[in-house]
């Protein structure tokens, strides 16, 4: 079995006096597609900030990139292991998407931007500002930074969040077949890339995930491939309403 990109080991968060997630115990494979799931507040974005290595309110238990402590990377080698995309990016330069994407790649020429670029129906904002882009553009371009970077282990939340159906379901495709081809060659990686990505639409999570991890919104937490945890219990549980799989496409009620 392949060496785990990520590992956590009796992880804790907290924020605002709450309980978010209580004894991780967790790992992430190469070629593995993780969609993080769980109602408003239950803790995902937290999770997925502790996971990149950024500041959370309150963290305990550990956290392991390549079965090596978190603390123990230097910023050079961690930005050749893992890539981080917000819910929403703040852009502080008015700079073109071109621009934004060459500076992105921690090893230069890997990654032919153009054709990044079309692959994701964005080839047309190549000379567009930063500042002149839509929401779903501009998280579009948040994927295309992670993939310009070169990491193995992409962290994103919510990165379909603001696309239209047909936009869903290209992301939905260019996740499962892009993300997981191999990686480029340096410190930090092994190889095939494997995601963790923060999603509401369970029927989006049933087309572009492998597994599925459920924050239960009291610290609890279940994990498992994506046909195991995508049930009408365990929905009903996570999300607090019933559901009903009509022939295929799960329906709140």
């Amino acid at each position: 079995m392949a060496a785990a990109l990520l590992e956590t080991h009796g992880l804790g968060l907290h924020a605002a006096g709450r309980c978010l997630l209580q004894g991780l115990d967790w790992q992430v494979l190469p070629g593995q597609r993780w969609c993080l799931i769980g109602r408003n507040a239950a803790g995902k974005s937290t999770l997925l900030r502790a996971l990149a290595g950024l500041a959370v309110p309150q963290r305990s238990g550990r956290i392991r990139w390549q079965g090596r402590d978190q603390a123990d990377w230097s910023a050079a080698d961690a930005a050749f292991l893992r890539a981080y995309a917000p819910q929403h990016p703040a852009d502080r330069f008015a700079l073109s998407v071109g621009r934004l994407l060459a500076l992105s790649q921690v090893r230069s020429g890997l990654v032919d931007v153009l054709a990044l670029l079309a692959g994701l129906d964005a080839g047309h904002l190549a000379e567009r500002s930063l500042a002149q882009l839509s929401g779903g553009e501009r998280q579009r371009i948040a994927l295309a930074q992670a993939a310009a970077q070169g990491a193995a282990l992409w962290l994103l939340d919510e990165p379909v969040s603001f696309q239209d159906p047909a936009h869903q379901g290209l992301l939905a495709d260019w996740l499962r077949d892009f993300a997981c081809a191999r990686a480029g060659t340096g410190p930090g990686d092994s190889g095939d890339r494997a995601w963790v990505a923060s999603a509401h639409d369970i029927n989006w999570t049933l087309r572009s995930a492998s597994h599925v991890l459920a924050l239960l919104g009291d610290g609890g937490w279940v994990a498992g491939p994506v046909a195991e945890i995508i049930q009408a219990p365990l929905l009903r549980q996570v999300y607090g309403c019933d559901w009903r799989d009509a022939g295929g496409v799960w329906v709140a009620q």
